[in-house]
């Protein structure tokens, strides 16, 4: 259906970026961003760089120009707190997040909308994009740093990371999650043929929410904040179904930077995975009636996450990676104990540094 259909509602829609030391980034994806078919009410910035004038120059440089309001906004460092300011500071009824290493092709954001609109039950919370393999075309991406993609050894540890896990546990515990709680929701009889599918989650770089949906961001995930996206999304599905949109495109830069030490990754990959997972376990008993043996389940997988870190031993990041993934496996138990109110401060506890 046209988006120009008279019997369709329009919606607005704010882009709230998150950023931080990453000035290169923001200059290529905040342009994609105000060359929308489909143009943001506004886009917010909300900036925790050490130093905030190369965020503050790039965002004032584009704001002379832009077809539409770009706001600068200070916060402390957290990827969690800074997308709730953000939040905070907008009222379009629905919301995109993309990273600032997000390139949007120029249609995205209008497919997302209009899907928003024709779903006048309300019955989709969040849609996110698709990835693309390249950026859209005339983007000149050496203008900032990437991450090199993963070599052929890499991506074998991966597949056979994944294999384990589905032989072992039948899913990773997000994937388990994400498709028993979206399947009680009906799709739409359209949605297929809209090039949507129902998915267990979206990643990060490619997600959009209606405002009405989105319970917020969990700030007991701090700083980089590892799994924010997935369990925003588990949330969200409380009232409705979460979907990838195929038709609308967005390319991960995946701008280089320090996410943590060798030691915390590993942590994180244990330790919030299971607060997530365990999260929305306990916020849905009727669910999942049996919290022990979905426990059983994250157990297993920080076990199979643990082994994959093995073949890193060669390098002094990898070695340290691999005895956070340690730790945080050791020290699993009592967060997977922990009834909802507790949960918390179980996970703080168990990812405290000792």
């Amino acid at each position: 259906m046209p988006a120009d259909d008279p019997a369709l509602d329009r919606l607005s829609y704010a882009a709230i970026v998150a950023t931080r030391n990453r000035a290169e980034a923001l200059a290529l994806s905040l342009p994609l961003l105000l060359a929308q078919s489909r143009l943001p009410a506004e886009v917010v910035v909300v900036d925790s760089s050490d130093d905030p004038a190369p965020v503050a120059a790039v965002v004032e440089a584009t704001a002379k120009t832009a077809p539409r309001p770009v706001r600068l906004v200070r916060a402390k460092p957290g990827l969690t707190h800074q997308r709730n300011v953000g939040l905070s500071e907008t009222t379009a009824p629905i919301v995109l997040f993309p990273d600032d290493d997000s390139l949007l092709y120029p249609d995205a954001a209008e497919r997302i909308l209009e899907t928003y609109e024709r779903d006048r039950e309300g019955r989709l919370s969040a849609i996110g994009g698709r990835e693309a393999d390249r950026p859209p075309q005339g983007i000149d991406q050496s203008a900032a740093p990437a991450e090199p993609p993963p070599g052929p050894g890499g991506r074998l540890i991966r597949a056979i990371r994944l294999w384990v896990d589905r032989r072992l546990t039948g899913a990773s515990p997000f994937e388990h999650l994400g498709r028993t709680l979206n399947a009680r929701h009906r799709p739409p009889d359209w949605l297929a043929a809209a090039n949507c599918l129902p998915v267990a989650y979206v990643t990060g770089f490619r997600m959009s929410f209606r405002r009405s949906a989105l319970l917020g961001f969990d700030e007991t995930l701090e700083r980089y904040a590892w799994f924010e996206d997935i369990d925003a999304h588990l949330g969200a599905m409380r009232t409705g179904l979460v979907v990838a949109h195929l038709d609308a495109l967005v390319h991960h830069h995946r701008f280089p930077g320090p996410r943590g030490d060798g030691r915390t990754i590993g942590r994180w990959a244990v330790l919030n995975r299971a607060y997530v997972a365990m999260k929305h376990v306990r916020a849905n008993p009727e669910v999942f009636p049996a919290p022990g043996r979905e426990a059983w389940r994250i157990r297993l997988h920080g076990a199979i996450r643990v082994a994959g870190y093995l073949p890193g031993v060669r390098s002094a990041w990898g070695r340290a990676r691999l005895r956070g993934a340690l730790e945080g496996w050791m020290r699993v138990g009592p967060l997977l104990r922990a009834d909802a109110k507790a949960l918390a401060a179980a996970y703080a506890r168990a990812s405290a540094p000792r």
